[in-house]
């Protein structure tokens, strides 16, 4: 018969148990806090998404090569193809597919961060600002274009 040290394994597993318990609550506390960020993060900037919305802007996001006209843009799942937004009508996130966007899911602020979504959420969530000065970067762009392209002309 072999000679297993049974004692000291199950008081090792112990230790590890332990270990695994309190990282386990550790992670889950932080989630909460991610969570409870982005919710009032939403709450707080509802006013300015609205105003975008009814201003008919395309949502866009700082990293991520999509645009959204029901909200700010929040993550997008590769695997799926599809992208998750803030509905501001609806005041609630959605996972849309990218290729039939009337198919829309629910999905909640919990699921984001667990999904590590959340540093994708807060810079699209906070990117309004930066948002606008891009479309007026791109009119001026245009502007300069088009009148180059008259003057060639006249």
């Amino acid at each position: 018969m072999m000679n297993l040290k049974t004692d000291e394994l199950l008081v090792k597993l112990e230790e590890q148990h332990k270990v695994h318990q309190s990282t386990s609550e550790e992670i889950d506390d932080l989630v909460k806090k991610q969570n409870d960020y982005l919710d009032k993060l939403i709450i707080e900037l509802q006013p300015v998404y609205e105003w975008y919305s009814k201003k008919e802007y395309m949502f866009t996001h700082p990293n991520l090569k999509l645009k959204s006209g029901s909200g700010p843009i929040l993550g997008y799942d590769e695997n799926e193809n599809e992208v998750i937004v803030l509905n501001v009508e609806k005041k609630r996130i959605e996972k849309v597919y990218l290729h039939d966007n009337k198919e829309r899911k629910p999905y909640s602020t919990y699921r984001l961060v667990k999904h590590g979504y959340f540093e994708d959420a807060v810079n699209g969530l906070m990117y309004l600002e930066i948002m606008l000065d891009n479309y007026i970067s791109r009119n001026n762009d245009s502007l300069s274009d088009l009148k180059l392209e008259l003057s060639r002309f006249e």
